[in-house]
Order: C-alpha cells, then sequence, then structure tokens
C-alpha cells in the first residue's frame, strides 16, 4: 500500500491516512511511541498508545499536537513496540523501512535530496518534509517480526544501508529503536 503524494504545494496527506498506511493491520496489543522534544531546552515527552485504543491515540496525537504549537519537535518510531520502551528489544514490528535526510533548511540540499529519492529504485510509499529535512518511508507488503535479537541486528543493518545508499543522517538510526 502506499500514500498517494506529490511535490505540489499544499499536498498534505491526512496524518490518519499514513499510520493507517503504517499500522493498519498491526495487532491492537502494540505500542506506538510519540517523543516531544523542545529545539533549545531539550526538555522531552514521550507519550505512548497502544494501536487499537482509539481514545488513548487520539489523547496522544492531541497532546503532542499541542507541544508542538509550543515549539517541540514531534517524532515517533517507526516500529511498534511490546512494552512501553524506546529500547531496540522492545521493538516488535517493521511496518516500513525509513531513512532521515537533513537538509538543514538549504533549498539546494532539500532539492538534491528529493531528487536522489525520486531516482531511487525502489522510490519511497511516502516523503515527509520534517521542516529540517526529509523522511522517507518504504511499505512494506507485510510487516516483519521482530522476533529475536538477530532480526533486529539483521534490521537495522538494512536500515544503515539504505541510509549510506541515500546519504541520510548516520547518527539517526543505529537500531531498529
Amino acid at each position: 500500500m502506499s500514500i498517494p503524494h506529490s511535490d505540489a504545494p499544499g499536498n498534505k496527506p491526512e496524518r490518519s491516512d499514513f499510520l493507517r498506511a503504517l499500522y493498519g493491520n498491526a495487532p491492537d496489543e502494540l505500542y506506538i511511541e510519540l517523543r516531544c522534544i523542545h529545539p533549545t531546552t531539550g526538555d522531552a515527552k514521550t507519550f505512548w498508545s497502544k494501536v487499537g485504543d482509539k481514545r488513548s491515540l487520539t489523547s496522544a496525537f492531541n497532546r503532542a499536537t499541542a507541544l508542538n504549537g509550543d515549539g517541540y519537535g514531534v517524532y515517533f518510531a517507526p516500529c511498534l513496540r511490546q512494552t512501553k520502551s524506546g529500547k531496540a528489544d522492545a521493538a516488535a514490528l517493521l511496518p516500513t523501512l525509513w531513512v532521515d535526510m537533513d537538509c538543514d533548511d538549504d533549498p539546494k540540499q532539500r532539492e538534491a535530496a528529493l531528487n536522489k529519492l525520486h531516482s531511487f529504485n525502489p522510490p519511497p510509499s511516502a516523503i515527509i518534509d520534517s521542516g529540517g529535512g526529509l523522511h522517507a518511508y518504504w511499505l512494506l507488503k507485510e510487516s516483519v517480526p521482530l522476533i529475536d535479537e538477530a532480526t533486529r541486528k539483521q534490521t537495522a543493518s538494512i536500515l544503515r544501508g539504505l541510509f549510506s545508499a541515500l546519504g541520510g543522517d548516520p547518527q539517526y538510526v543505529k537500531s531498529v529503536a
């Protein structure tokens, strides 16, 4: 499944479309992590919700949206968790591969990164402008269960290779966490 998108100004798929594409078939009991970090103070707040708990999920996103309005950056972990832990050993399900490409608010870097993503084979299912760069996602036909440490390490290696091939931020991906 892919998310319809283009680089046309004003074309912003709904957050719910993106989350449905990522997690639509995920087990209800797995957790999504939202982390809000203030860019100057470093203050961080983390919100958790089970994917199947719509009330809790809505509350977490509403709280993150409010903090975003106060200047916080909002981040999420693409891998769902089996427990409320940000550590790699809690990662339970991989629905997508991803890369973070920093552009440092430089239009030329942004254009070069976008060209690199569009010419990559296969092209990403979704590209999200984070403000400081681009996040690209390759949705998997079937989510991969991260059943043991070996699978998590292999997945992290694949992600590092993708980051390397596309010039992604090397500090961003150290594990599936």
